[in-house]
């Protein structure tokens, strides 16, 4: 899910309106006298509880879904219905998994929904996706990451198994059953990827993982990681240089582990799960949470093409 990817809209503040509460124990007393006097029979409660702000203020939650997300929160009435709403389904479909504070379980290797680091490009056109929108969330939530849907994220950002018998149908189909790294070599592998977000690392190792790590014919980790190792979040590729986003672990171990049996996250798709409504409100909910990102950070792959020969190694 995220990179999951960000505040381009400034969430409005829902406007609390006060009521006027009757001075009960005068009006009780007031008729406790006058049944005592004139006894009548008791007449029916106007009301049970205390009802909703006015349709002016807050708006229904079928509105939200004929409108576009991204303009939902640019109206108060609409937006104040979509936390609302957002955070009701938020609770019962998504806590589960990333936290009831929006900040990830390590134990369900979610990503934390509050922080600026997006999985995935956003859909912004002038800025080329650096932009993120409610849109780009809402997409994640209606689609899913590696969900089966045909419109999932992450279908071209998969971590390949560099062990072959540890392939899936899909990486066996397209890279075979070649052992393109020795485990000496994903060893050295490991040890450049420890140097690369800082950790300590032996030095003549990571310089044989770094040649490995550009080498095409070899890791070829470039095509997805970037040279810098920073990833591209144009297909949800990692960014090694910083240990918090390692959702599988970034200690050695962890890491030679990704490495040999690759890894390919799932988020499910909630599209037909949940109503159209809950579908944005729930986005513009998570939406809101997300701190906002540097205005350098999206980047893109300079090579987003499956390797056509089986050596060209992309993920």
């Amino acid at each position: 899910m995220t990179d999951r990817s960000c505040l381009s809209f400034l969430l409005l503040p829902r406007v609390g309106f006060g009521r006027l509460v009757p001075t009960a124990l005068l009006a009780l007393g007031v008729w406790v006298c006058g049944a005592m006097m004139n006894p009548a029979p008791a007449q029916p409660a106007t009301h049970e509880e205390e009802e909703e702000e006015g349709p002016e203020f807050l708006a229904k939650s079928e509105e939200l879904a004929a409108v576009p997300v991204n303009d939902i929160v640019k109206s108060l009435r609409l937006n104040a219905r979509a936390m609302k709403l957002g955070k009701t389904v938020y609770d019962a479909s998504c806590a589960s998994c990333h936290g009831a504070d929006l900040k990830g379980m390590p134990d369900k290797l979610t990503p934390d929904l509050t922080d600026s680091e997006w999985r995935f490009s956003g859909d912004d056109y002038e800025s080329g996706g650096l932009i993120k929108l409610p849109s780009d969330v809402e997409w994640t939530v209606r689609y899913g990451i590696r969900s089966g849907h045909p419109n999932a994220r992450g279908i071209e950002g998969g971590m390949l198994a560099f062990d072959p018998k540890f392939r899936n149908e899909e990486d066996t189909k397209d890279y075979g059953t070649t052992e393109y790294l020795k485990p000496a070599e994903i060893d050295d592998v490991a040890e450049y990827v420890l140097q690369l977000n800082g950790q300590r690392a032996n030095r003549a190792k990571a310089a044989r993982g770094k040649a490995l790590f550009n080498d095409n014919t070899k890791g070829n980790c470039t095509d997805c990681h970037g040279t810098d190792g920073a990833g591209f979040d144009t297909i949800g590729s990692t960014n090694l240089t910083k240990r918090r986003l390692y959702l599988y672990g970034s200690d050695r171990a962890s890491i030679v582990e990704s490495i040999t049996k690759g890894r390919h996250g799932t988020m499910p798709a909630f599209d037909g799960v949940l109503k159209p409504e809950e579908l944005k409100a729930v986005s513009i909910f998570a939406f809101s949470y997300a701190a906002k990102p540097p205005a350098a950070q999206g980047r893109r792959p300079q090579n987003a093409t499956r390797g056509a020969q089986g050596k060209n190694i992309r993920r």
